[in-house]
């Protein structure tokens, strides 16, 4: 199952990335260590590290096994964010980053819906999840905003490199169709 390669919403475009996206990235967030704080990754030092990034995104793309789009206004094709899914089976679980000059916006709520709906328009999607580390109150209040619930802790679930080298609790949130 394979989306469409550009959504829209009310203000956003999120697309499919391309490698000219790479600068932007970079700039916009992906050296930040406070936007970088609850990912997986670290911070890029080099631009280099970005382009990495996007030809291995375009990569799940093509073997359908992750969908990141970039996320963008619509009057504007410069990229501030990203928004990360796959479907596994009857579930959609997503991520995002939204680079600190857009953020509390809105914007990282108004994708979630916009991938949510887009989910539950497909047959066989009936949940669609997300997790986020315990003290991440932002993320937090973005999957309430767009109607997702609390469902419990996953306990020592995931690493976030730039706070500690030991998986850290999360919360999941989910919402069902």
């Amino acid at each position: 199952m394979q989306p469409p390669e550009q959504i829209e919403t009310e203000r956003l475009v999120l697309r499919k990335l391309r490698p000219d996206d790479a600068q932007v990235l970079f700039r916009a967030y992906m050296q930040d260590p406070q936007v970088t704080r609850y990912t997986t990754w670290r911070p890029h030092q080099q631009v280099q590290e970005t382009e990495n990034f996007i030809e291995n995104s375009i990569a799940a793309w093509e073997n359908e096994t992750r969908f990141p789009m970039v996320i963008t206004l619509k009057e504007e094709d410069e990229p501030f964010g990203m928004i990360d899914f796959h479907v596994r089976g009857c579930t959609v679980g997503f991520g995002y980053v939204i680079a600190r000059s857009h953020q509390n916006k809105g914007y990282a709520t108004e994708s979630t819906r916009a991938i949510i709906h887009w989910a539950f328009q497909q047959p066989a999607i009936y949940r669609v999840n997300a997790s986020t580390d315990v003290e991440n109150i932002a993320s937090q209040r973005v999957l309430e905003k767009a109607g997702m619930l609390r469902e419990g802790m996953l306990r020592k679930y995931i690493v976030h490199p730039n706070i500690s080298d030991i998986p850290r609790d999360s919360y999941i949130y989910a919402i069902v169709k």
